[in-house]
């Protein structure tokens, strides 16, 4: 398959040599990148994808554009990073269909869609029954975000989005003075005929006449499908607008793509797991990477790892526990109170317990003086919270199932829960909790073949070592 692909972000050296290997053809490159690959820039030439970092969180990757082409983009990176884990809505943005209005709730239109009910923007009126026409504006990549539809039809090009209206907006990414001015003026024939247009950021370089050709095309597209819906069947989709894609690069991700990097530039170990910390640390970064090509690899990395031993010991740390879904849930912060560097980073954590309630999954009540001991091990796929009582009896253990943490500067752990967690009372008998979380992960497909592996693997070490029957 053919597919144009613009890389932005801090991946976008290793992510481009991975997707030029692969024979896809990448557009808009900068010239950094372009100098690294011996390829052309291609400036101008609009993409049907675009991959970049995730503003929110850096550790996850956007891949966002026309259906078949983002399929066969994930489709590549999964097949070529190692436990890499991807959610892709069912619903695409701007996919649109024909429905009705249910109700109201919580001073919204809630309209029927084909994947549960949602609000539903841009509607004159809120009649219940009345028949309405939606188009998806907001898709749920992570937990707690909401489908939002509008009722104002939108059809997508490489150029410009094209509505009915009467307004003109332009990507922030659009630079140009000079092109802004020239798609002011075209824009203005098609306001007077009821157009809006946003202008998306591949305009920026484009051919001029290739837009305005582009902006034809959109308007017959939409026609098209206003007509389409007159005679289509409740809730069945008729333009399926853009796919976007969420996939979230755990540690030993970050560390496939430092050596696919490495190939083509000095890299430093650490690298993606240091730019997607904190960008203020994008300059030490550069200078990381410049003593990688001059020093071996093994004595920088003991290096950075002395320095981040020496960061732990003076601030309380931060565990960042990811879900699956990339949302993120903060634990209580702690001293560490052990480091053990033994073909890997082991840090021992000590957090006190504050709230009544009893402990997850356990049954255990919480009691004044409690506190908790985690374990926290680089390579491990396992992360043990022993729950000790204020005269240091352990009262029970959680061992959470997750990728290998990562253990970075400025006293940071992070890793991405895999949903299935194993409990150990006093009685050394164990019980798996969260299975239906973990199935629902296998079924939806957010987990790859090789974390299967990991997770069968690690339940069976875990099994073995610390239980004598399962509950």
């Amino acid at each position: 398959m053919k597919v144009k692909v613009r890389v932005r972000g801090i991946y976008a050296t290793a992510l481009s040599k991975i997707l030029y290997d692969r024979g896809v053809e990448l557009v808009d490159v900068t010239d950094v990148i372009a100098k690294r690959l011996g390829i052309s820039e291609l400036r101008g030439v609009p993409a049907d994808v675009t991959i970049k970092s995730d503003d929110e969180d850096p550790s996850n990757i956007l891949v966002i554009g026309f259906p078949e082409s983002v399929k066969y983009v994930v489709k590549v990176l999964i097949e070529e990073i190692p436990y890499v884990i991807v959610n892709m809505p069912e619903v695409g943005l701007y996919a649109t269909f024909k429905t009705s209005i249910v109700g109201s709730r919580d001073n919204e239109c809630i309209i029927d869609t084909p994947y549960g009910q949602a609000p539903i923007v841009d509607v004159r009126e809120c009649v219940n029954g009345a028949e309405v026409y939606a188009t998806s504006i907001r898709v749920p990549l992570k937990k707690g975000e909401r489908m939002v539809f509008s009722n104002k039809l939108r059809v997508v090009g490489y150029y410009a989005i094209l509505s009915r209206g009467g307004k003109v907006t332009f990507s922030n990414f659009i630079k140009n003075k000079e092109r802004i001015s020239e798609l002011v003026v075209i824009s203005s024939n098609y306001v007077r005929k009821g157009y809006s247009i946003h202008w998306r950021s591949n305009v920026d370089d484009a051919n001029i006449s290739e837009v305005i050709n582009e902006l034809e095309t959109l308007m017959s597209k939409l026609e098209g499908i206003e007509k389409e819906l007159l005679y289509s069947k409740p809730l069945e989709i008729v333009y399926e607008g853009e796919r976007v894609a969420l996939i979230i690069l755990p540690s030993l991700s970050k560390e496939y793509l430092d050596s696919v990097r490495a190939k083509i530039t000095p890299t430093t170990p650490y690298h993606h797991s240091l730019r997607s910390l904190d960008d203020n640390l994008k300059y030490l970064v550069d200078i990381l990477d410049v003593i990688a090509s001059r020093v071996e690899e093994g004595i920088l990395r003991k290096c950075i790892k002395e320095w981040i031993k020496n960061n732990l010991t003076d601030y309380e740390v931060s565990i960042r526990h990811v879900k699956p879904d990339g949302s993120v849930i903060s634990l209580s912060s702690g001293k560490v109170r052990n480091i053990i560097d033994d073909n890997g980073l082991c840090i021992s954590i000590e957090r006190g317990i504050v709230g009544k309630g009893s402990y997850d999954g356990l049954g255990i009540p919480k009691e004044v003086g409690d506190k908790a001991l985690t374990e926290v091990c680089e390579g491990r796929w396992w992360v043990i919270h022993r729950y000790l009582s204020s005269d240091g009896r352990v009262k029970g253990m959680y061992i959470n199932i997750n990728t290998p943490p990562e253990i970075i500067p400025y006293n940071n752990v992070k890793y991405v829960d895999l949903g299935v967690d194993l409990i150990l009372r006093d009685s050394r008998v164990c019980k798996l909790v969260d299975i239906e979380e973990f199935r629902e992960l296998v079924r939806s497909n957010s987990l790859r073949y090789d974390i299967l592996i990991e997770v069968l693997k690690t339940l069976n070490t875990l099994l073995t070592s610390l239980c004598t029957s399962e509950g």
